[in-house]
């Protein structure tokens, strides 16, 4: 099976590095120019908490992607920003093999975008669950977050119609040298389970600059976070997902009205924080610092559009969409007062008034 990744940053670097590590046949794509360069010349540098490699890796600029026509790809990972979707699509398709297809591995929920270009037959998903990794320079990717305990997969690869088919297995199989991985009956609802983790941090980091464990050591940042995962998960749940557990807790978990539910999950989170190291951020944190654009329209904004579909209403995850919009344009300064009005109209929510 040739594999290609498609966006070989953070996550399809570390992922397509370590399944070349365990001797794959994997090609890495990516437009960043100096990244391609140094693996050609020193090989992908893997380091983090599964230890350090540097691996051979076969690498494309993305101008270079005439090349795969020598040898058509069977397994194509999207690991690009949710926004580029439908031209790397577009240009990848042409150098599928007869049976090849498209694996998503990105925020959001980008399979219908895909399927129109390739057909919903040629498109299956692929849910990250507490991956963190980040490319920290050209050739190089660090894994910060601890490597998944026994019974925990973090590749959760999905057919849109849940079946259980060769195709997927296989895919598991690969990404299984990277972390444990299986599949999953339940895309859709993975899906937006991994949305709504997604939607805590993604607005918050960005605004103030704040990384994972900061955000959940300020009580303010904390308590705007879990408001925004309990409007997802209502909005989700409004929307017919069967939903998974959201950092280790249930759905029912996040949405309870019970007097103490809000103190459980601040206890739950704590918990959760275990596995992620001091670099934990957002990736919209990541994006923000490096001067470009954030999926916040597909995370949070998701959310938010999703919510008015149905007739329900989102308001946090609106105004951090808007906030982060503000923060890229530069009419804002990242900082914690960037949150601070969104967070006051997050208490009146956790009081129910």
């Amino acid at each position: 099976m040739h594999i290609a990744v498609f966006g070989a940053g953070s996550v399809g670097g570390y992922t397509g590095g370590m399944m070349a590590k365990a001797g794959l046949d994997v090609t890495l794509l990516d437009g960043w120019h100096d990244h391609i360069m140094a693996m050609r010349t020193q090989g992908l540098k893997l380091s983090g908490t599964q230890g350090e490699h540097t691996v051979p890796v076969q690498c494309l600029h993305l101008h270079e992607v005439h090349r795969l026509a020598r040898k058509p790809v069977d397994l194509a990972i999207l690991a690009v920003k949710s926004y580029d979707t439908a031209w790397i699509t577009t240009m990848l398709q042409d150098y599928l093999a007869p049976g090849g297809f498209v694996l998503s591995m990105q925020n959001g929920m980008n399979e219908e975008t895909i399927a129109r270009i390739v057909g919903w037959e040629r498109v299956a998903g692929c849910v990250l669950n507490t991956i963190g990794v980040e490319a920290t320079g050209p050739g190089e990717v660090l894994r910060w977050m601890e490597p998944a305990p026994a019974g925990y997969s973090v590749f959760r690869v999905g057919e849109v119609h849940g079946g259980t088919t060769r195709r997927a297995l296989a895919a598991a199989e690969a990404l299984g040298t990277v972390d444990n991985a299986v599949v999953t009956a339940n895309l859709w609802g993975e899906r937006w389970s991994k949305l709504v983790n997604n939607a805590t941090a993604s607005g918050i980091g960005p605004l103030t600059g704040m990384s994972i464990l900061e955000m959940f050591s300020d009580p303010v940042a904390r308590r705007l976070s879990i408001a925004v995962g309990r409007e997802g998960v209502q909005v989700g749940l409004g929307s017919g997902f069967n939903l998974e557990k959201i950092s280790g807790m249930t759905p029912d978990t996040w949405v309870s009205e019970a007097p103490d539910a809000i103190e459980k999950i601040e206890a739950a989170l704590m918990g959760w924080q275990k596995r992620i190291g001091p670099e934990g951020q957002a990736s919209t944190l990541h994006d923000i610092r490096r001067g470009r654009r954030t999926e916040i329209e597909t995370i949070n904004g998701l959310i938010a559009r999703q919510a008015t579909k149905i007739g329900m209403a989102a308001p946090l995850n609106a105004a951090l969409t808007e906030q982060v919009k503000r923060l890229e344009r530069g009419e804002i300064t990242q900082g914690r007062e960037t949150i601070m009005e969104i967070a006051a109209l997050a208490e009146l929510t956790l009081r129910g008034t």
